[in-house]
């Protein structure tokens, strides 16, 4: 496999998605949003109650899923311009016919929604982090992780696997939708997992648990579920990829 030939995919894809006005301001707009909500919660909460550190805790696993969330939803709009998009344009077949091999293509595909991802995850976390302490130093409170250390677990050890899911869900549908706006909505269920992080601490708050043993095992669980979602996504993807037979179907 040439990974030169994917990466020029890759490049060809962002740059194809981006001339698109909703996908450009979806992708710029929920790379802001993450880091935005992230930054404002926790210096506002010590603003509005100077005591909020008692139960703070209980306020950062929203934050970590939120960053994670956030970065994963711009596959989506880049993998289904990616791959279902083609279809709509017409420019699927030309693609489809490339001296390009399988894995060649699916990889050059892959990174195009990867890419954008990964850097709005890596530099949306370290932007929240800084910022945050920023607002926080700026108004005399204490200056803390945010997103804490389970919840960088969270982001750095599920997001990357998630946003390959994003994709290969997409490879899987490709084939089985007609517009983008119904491969947005599928593939949108992925973010499902990051209501887990979300809902699950909260039904153990009051008990006799450590809420940070709680944390620790729900972004664990988390994880684990990223990674079987991953195999299982991957392996369909390179069952069902099929140049042949798209090529019948458009």
């Amino acid at each position: 496999m040439n990974l030169s030939k994917s990466l020029v995919v890759a490049k060809a894809d962002i740059k194809m998605a981006m001339n698109y006005k909703y996908v450009k301001f979806g992708v710029l707009g929920m790379g802001a949003m993450g880091p935005l909500f992230s930054v404002l919660s926790v210096p506002m909460i010590y603003i509005l109650d100077p005591n909020a550190s008692s139960y703070i805790e209980f306020i950062l696993p929203y934050i970590s899923s939120m960053l994670a969330m956030f970065a994963i939803i711009p596959a989506a709009l880049i993998s289904a311009n990616s791959f279902v998009g083609e279809r709509e344009q017409n420019t699927l077949e030309p693609l489809l016919c490339t001296p390009l091999t399988d894995m060649e293509l699916l990889v050059g595909k892959s990174l195009s929604a990867f890419i954008p991802s990964i850097l709005i995850l890596v530099f949306g976390t370290l932007i929240t982090e800084i910022a945050s302490n920023i607002l926080l130093f700026a108004f005399g409170f204490p200056m803390m992780l945010i997103p804490d250390m389970p919840g960088l677990f969270l982001v750095f050890a599920s997001g990357p696997p998630m946003i390959f899911v994003v994709v290969f869900v997409m490879i899987i549908i490709s084939g089985r939708v007609s517009r983008v706006y119904e491969a947005y909505q599928v593939s949108g269920v992925s973010v499902l997992v990051y209501i887990f992080s979300m809902l699950v601490p909260t039904m153990f708050i009051g008990s006799s648990m450590p809420f940070g043993q709680v944390i620790w095992f729900t972004n664990i669980l988390t994880f684990m579920i990223s990674i079987l979602l991953l195999l299982i996504t991957s392996y369909l993807a390179l069952r069902m990829f099929n140049r042949d037979r798209m090529i019948t179907q458009i």
